[in-house]
């Protein structure tokens, strides 16, 4: 959809019993339309082709809350990993910073604790190795559900506003931060677009091959946008 010449946002489209035709903004920048199943394309497009005005301001109003913050590297802070909060303590040692996860703490050992730059370039790195390894783990867990579906690559890209994408040319795209989320999280995101190698629109299909795989992928969309929205 576009507003002005500027590209806003995608626009789910459902038709089901109901009387009249409305419309919905999410946090997570999903535009949602419902409508009569007996209402037309044309019908349907100058309804959404009114409300651009207004769907551009919501997207605005939630746009604000959805900046990612990123921490710095200190001792002290809450890091959250898998599902759990961990704290983040840095250690004096003489060898070349090394990040390990002890209990209910990520420690990062290194010889010169107080540059903060260097020890948030190591943390990140770390952060991305463990998505790349548990991702493409998951990944193989999930396209089983799927029958003779070949598993899609894999590209882990920093996202605004979502947690993952599927590409027509049988790619998907994780948002790194989705390691901080439970693997159940994790397995929802991934399961959530291989349905989009089937169904490309938000359809009743669409939820339906989901909850087949999925059948509390509600309660988990719920903890996920909460999580993307950093509440």
């Amino acid at each position: 959809m576009q507003y002005n010449s500027e590209k806003i946002g995608l626009v789910n489209i459902f038709q089901e019993k109901r009387k009249s035709l409305s419309i919905r903004v999410f946090p997570n920048s999903d535009v949602v339309v419902k409508a009569p199943t007996e209402a037309t394309q044309d019908e349907i497009t100058s309804f959404i082709g009114r409300k651009q005005r207004w769907i551009k301001k919501q997207l605005d109003y939630f746009k604000q809350f959805t900046e990612p913050k990123e921490k710095e590297a200190v001792s002290g802070i809450s890091l959250l990993y898998l599902g759990r909060q961990y704290q983040l303590i840095i250690q004096k040692s003489y060898l070349k910073n090394i990040v390990k996860v002890e209990k209910n703490k990520i420690v990062i050992y290194s010889s010169d604790p107080n540059n903060k730059e260097e020890l948030k370039k190591d943390l990140d790195k770390w952060f991305l190795e463990r998505a790349e390894k548990v991702f493409n783990e998951r990944l193989k867990v999930c396209v089983q559900t799927f029958p003779n579906l070949e598993i899609p690559q894999l590209k882990i890209r920093k996202l605004k506003k979502r947690w993952g994408s599927y590409l027509t040319k049988h790619q998907i795209i994780l948002n790194p931060m989705l390691i901080q989320a439970a693997k159940s999280g994790i397995d929802y995101i991934i399961t959530h677009e291989l349905c989009h190698f089937y169904q490309k629109e938000h359809n009743e299909q669409f939820f339906k091959m989901l909850e087949l795989r999925i059948p509390q992928w509600k309660q988990i969309d719920s903890k996920m946008e909460t999580l993307l929205l950093g509440k």
